[in-house]
């Protein structure tokens, strides 16, 4: 989080309310990638990816009704009373959107079934690292320092993130394999004193 934070902080439309929204959402990502990891192999309710992206569709979809009715600009019901019409581009362009939205979301959630949401969280952290680059590239803002620095703490991180988990995973096979060890051994002397008894 600090390296995305120093990675923006340098924008030319930087402004904390920005910030500390784009902060809330990194937020509510990781606790829906929790909350999505348990609803995907719960043992209550275990939905399937597709099943997960169409409820959470439906749910944002309800919520996000009222911002659209009073925020856009909706003949009678809108800012400022006047027609409203779409061109076909920007339908098309609204659909090729939501089309790859959905397919994103879908491998998102089948991807969140297979690892866990601390490494999907990692993953999505240098995903937004590299859109920032991204950005910097195509809108040709300057690169700064403090945005380099941001992203080599972000991977940096990622590293370490990796490392650990290695270890941790190095760690109980080491420590599944001690304890099959001294069940066999502990086996072993039981059958050799039931056969010293005879």
């Amino acid at each position: 989080m600090a390296g995305l934070a120093l990675c923006t902080a340098t924008e030319i439309s930087f402004n904390m309310l920005g910030f500390s929204a784009a902060l809330s959402t990194n937020i509510m990502d990781c606790l829906q990638n929790v909350f999505s990891k348990k609803l995907l192999s719960g043992d209550k309710y275990k939905f399937s990816p597709p099943e997960l992206q169409f409820y959470t569709s439906a749910a944002a979809v309800i919520m996000l009704i009222p911002a659209w009715i009073f925020l856009m600009d909706l003949p009678v019901i809108g800012k400022s009373e006047r027609s409203f019409s779409l061109s076909q581009d920007v339908v098309l362009l609204l659909l090729f959107d939501g089309v790859l939205f959905h397919l994103q979301s879908v491998t998102a959630y089948a991807l969140m079934g297979r690892i866990s949401p601390v490494t999907f969280s990692v993953a999505s952290t240098v995903k937004h690292a590299l859109s920032i680059w991204l950005s910097i590239i195509v809108f040709s803002n300057p690169i700064t320092a403090v945005s380099a620095v941001g992203t080599v703490l972000v991977f940096v991180g990622v590293l370490l993130y990796n490392k650990a988990k290695q270890m941790q995973r190095d760690t109980l096979v080491q420590h599944a394999l001690n304890q099959s060890a001294e069940a066999e051994q502990k086996h072993m002397i039981h059958d050799g004193d039931v056969t010293s008894a005879k």
